[in-house]
C-alpha cells in the first residue's frame, strides 16, 4: 500500500505540472482549475494509502 501511495502522489505531481503546462500555453483556465483541482485529490488520495501502508 505505501509504494501505491507513492505512486498515486507521483502521478498527481505530473498532474500538477501538465496544468500548469496547460495554464501557460491556453488561455482556458477552467480546464487549469480542473486539472489542479483533480491533481491535488489525487495527491491527497495517495498521501493517505501511503500513512495506511506504513503503519
Amino acid at each position: 500500500m505505501f509504494y501505491f501511495g507513492k505512486s498515486l502522489q507521483a502521478a498527481a505531481l505530473a498532474v500538477t505540472a501538465l496544468a500548469l503546462y496547460v495554464g501557460l500555453t491556453e488561455v482556458e483556465i477552467k480546464k487549469e482549475l480542473t486539472m489542479l483541482v483533480f491533481g491535488i485529490a489525487l495527491f491527497l488520495l495517495g498521501r493517505t494509502a501511503e500513512k495506511r501502508g506504513s503503519s
